[in-house]
């Protein structure tokens, strides 16, 4: 896997807190059973599910919703490293890359009572690769998923995609693999789950949109990394209501931030973090479909030019939790440009909106949400700034992510703010070009599209040269305007260890294939 930006750069909130990466998250319900596993342990997410099927389910950190009910193939642990999980093995046949061979583990079952085989793997992935989710983009060209007997799958690809293995973990949902039941019939899996995971979802205790509950599976191949008889995940969006369930006991790990990481640290709880989204104002009407003045490039530039990114990583808090962006990467990733991107120049803004026509500016609607970026700072700030070039943007924001996403897909917006991720520049041009809401119009540049493939192909010396022309493409089209790059911040009880986070995984989840690799009770 490729790095993202080092840890060294935006792991600031070690000087908040001294942290021991093998004590996190508290409980009053912290009592261990025999073995030593734990009863209860609660996890916060700030929004409800995008789905719980994982076919149609988030990335992220929201992954905690389905990951906790099905295995992926692949486990990306919380250091980063690839581990065999529902795939003992895995290699490619040939030296292009192009075919993806997956040794499937003996003696599984799924929740359905059926046995993991080749055929229930490929079943799973092609149905995945069919339902349309919001993840499809994110997994590579696959052109085909075969069965070639009872234990091997083999994975083709249109082009060459070294990356392959590290898409098939539980972070972009395609490793994560569906029971025969639940592929027949979709429709169940909105309220159940069907994999071979370590825990069953109890829709009978659990409250939509409030909490959800998850009891430990007794069929689960591996009872040694079972580590708690119950996890549950309760929906917490307010920063105060987080602070305030972390520090009582209520749950046992929670998303942070500058607000309360003082209050976190005082309250004896540990803190992790690691860099993770590069947020953006991503323009969807790229031909000026809505508001003409959007398929002007010009225009688009001006509005990269007006913003004041530092205004808005101080909005969040500081640079201990945000890094100002002005291009697709940060200074520590590759692809970065020196000297080069969208640095605060409101002068040069002014001149590039007479130009191209729009002296006096325009209106626009713009759309965002609350659960990532909370009380809409990054937004505002933001929004502030385009005023100073006459655009006039009336904000919509969304309350859950599933509205977000299926609004912004609706083709009645022009623009978003929305964080991507990604590793490398060509990573981050993927995610806003490629099908799906950010990119509702479906709006290509062929230019574009070939200098990220060239990037994903290239290697060694020319990697970060193709890299950097996605960059300086990127930012001459302008469909995405960065903004900030910012920091996961977890809260962790110090009755829980072994969680871990990294430049390489933001998004720790509790279950592992192995007990050395899973979140435990603390001794």
């Amino acid at each position: 896997m490729s790095h993202r930006r080092p840890a060294a750069a935006l792991l600031a909130i070690a000087a908040v807190t001294a942290l021991t990466m093998s004590g996190c998250a508290a409980s009053t319900d912290a009592a261990t059973s025999e073995g030593g596993r734990g009863d209860k342990l609660a996890l916060q997410f700030t929004g409800i599910p995008i789905s719980l099927n994982p076919a149609l389910a988030g990335g992220g950190g929201s992954v905690v919703y389905t990951a906790l009910a099905y295995d992926p193939l692949i486990y990306l642990s919380g250091d980063g490293d690839l581990v065999p999980s529902l795939a003992t093995d895995w290699s490619f046949r040939d030296a292009d890359n192009t075919q993806l061979e997956l040794t499937i583990r003996d003696g599984v079952t799924f929740q359905d009572g059926a046995e993991l085989d080749a055929q229930a793997v490929a079943d799973s992935m092609n149905y995945f690769m069919g339902a349309g989710g919001g993840q499809v983009p994110t997994v590579g060209p696959i052109d085909t998923i075969t069965a070639e007997d009872d234990d091997t799958v083999l994975v083709t690809y249109s082009t060459p995609y070294p990356a392959g293995p590290s898409k098939l973990t539980q972070l972009n949902q395609l490793g994560l693999i569906i029971g025969p039941e639940g592929v027949k019939n979709p429709e169940s899996l909105l309220t159940t789950m069907d994999g071979t995971g370590q825990y069953r979802y109890n829709p009978d205790t659990s409250v939509a949109e409030s909490s959800y509950v998850y009891d430990r599976w007794d069929g689960y191949w591996n009872t040694d990394a079972q580590k708690y008889d119950q996890i549950s995940i309760q929906v917490i969006g307010d920063p105060n209501a987080v602070i305030s369930a972390a520090t009582t006991g209520q749950v046992q790990f929670a998303g942070g931030g500058a607000d309360t990481a003082e209050a976190a640290t005082a309250a004896g709880l540990n803190l992790l973090s690691a860099p993770y989204f590069n947020y953006g104002l991503i323009v969807l009407d790229r031909d000026g479909t809505i508001v003409p003045a959007l398929g002007d490039e010009k225009v688009r530039q001006a509005m990269g030019y007006a913003i004041d990114r530092d205004a808005i990583v101080s909005a969040r808090g500081g640079d201990e939790f945000a890094t100002a962006l002005s291009q697709l990467t940060t200074d520590q990733e590759i692809g970065h440009v020196a000297a080069a991107g969208f640095d605060y120049d409101l002068d040069a803004a002014k001149k590039l909106m007479a130009e191209s026509g729009y002296p006096d500016g325009f209106s626009m609607t713009l759309l965002s949400e609350t659960p990532l970026d909370n009380q809409s700072l990054i937004t505002q700030t933001a929004i502030a700034h385009l005023g100073e070039i006459g655009v006039n943007v009336t904000l919509d924001v969304a309350s859950a992510i599933p509205d977000f996403i299926g609004k912004a897909g609706s083709k009645q917006y022009p623009a978003i703010i929305w964080p991507i991720v990604g590793d490398v520049a060509s990573d981050y041009s993927q995610t806003f070009t490629g099908p799906g809401f950010t990119n509702a119009f479906g709006v290509t540049d062929p230019e574009l599209a070939e200098l990220t493939q060239a990037a994903i192909l290239a290697t060694g010396d020319d990697k970060d040269a193709a890299e950097q022309a996605v960059t300086e493409r990127s930012n001459e089209l302008a469909w995405f305007l960065p903004l900030i790059a910012t920091n996961n911040v977890y809260y962790i009880s110090p009755d829980v260890q072994n969680v871990r986070v990294s430049t390489l995984n933001p998004n720790p989840i509790p279950v592992a294939p192995s007990a050395d690799l899973a979140w435990s009770p603390a001794s």
